[in-house]
């Protein structure tokens, strides 16, 4: 299993997941088992509660939304396509699809261990599309810009928040993980991407973003 959510409307809660063969499953508070939800013309990427309804994305952008209890699909948005992997994000009341974009990239690497130089194939993050959910006409509507609001996004989780509650200089960026970021090991494996100019940096070259995974300074004095 990879990202889950939960909602509690209606009663009982429900969590839901992607499977590994690419389908959701479904877990209900007052059934005992997961269910595998048959459906899947392309594998899905990320799942999300909006508005308090469960609702899932696949690799071509087609998003639905999941009925509980009785695990019914519903159109939410049509495919968009294009990128290589989808995620949902909530964003001051609306919904939002980003779409990342990859590329194989080959660098060189360092092992210390047998002083060998090798050369390895990564996939690096290149570029961000943004969408917002229109949701009479069931589809997706390119946003080319996100003002004040800063998304961050993980395999894991995705969550967006406005520059000034951050407390930071600066929105309309996308801060994500990334491993072979410009094909060189980064701190942390974490890039900014910025709307404003379709430029991707190292987090560490972003201090204003960089300082809010930086623990406290009590946390750091408790750590000498």
């Amino acid at each position: 299993m990879e990202k889950l959510v939960l909602t509690t409307t209606p009663s009982p809660f429900a969590l839901l997941t992607i499977h590994i063969s690419g389908k959701l499953a479904l877990f209900r508070s007052d059934h005992p088992d997961w269910t595998i939800i048959p459906d899947m013309p392309t594998p899905y990427d990320d799942v999300c509660v909006f508005r308090g309804t469960l609702h899932a994305v696949d690799n071509t952008g087609r998003t639905v939304t999941v009925s509980v209890p009785d695990a019914a699909l519903a159109l939410a948005a049509a495919p968009v396509f294009g990128g290589d992997k989808k995620f949902l994000v909530e964003s001051d009341g609306a919904l939002l699809l980003v779409d990342l974009y990859l590329s194989n990239r080959e660098f060189e690497d360092f092992d210390d261990y047998d002083a060998a130089e090798i050369a390895i194939e990564w996939e690096r993050t290149v570029r961000f599309e943004v969408f917002r959910l229109h949701e009479e006409e069931k589809r997706w509507v390119e946003v080319t810009s996100l003002g004040d609001t800063v998304l961050f996004l993980g395999d894991d989780c995705a969550f967006s928040a406005s520059a000034n509650d951050l407390g930071v200089g600066r929105g309309n960026c996308i801060i994500f993980r990334d491993d072979g970021l410009e094909g060189v090991r980064v701190q942390n494996g974490m890039g900014v991407f910025n709307l404003d100019d379709g430029k991707i940096s190292p987090l560490s070259e972003c201090p204003d973003f960089a300082q809010l995974f930086r623990p406290p300074d009590w946390a750091r004095l408790q750590l000498h």
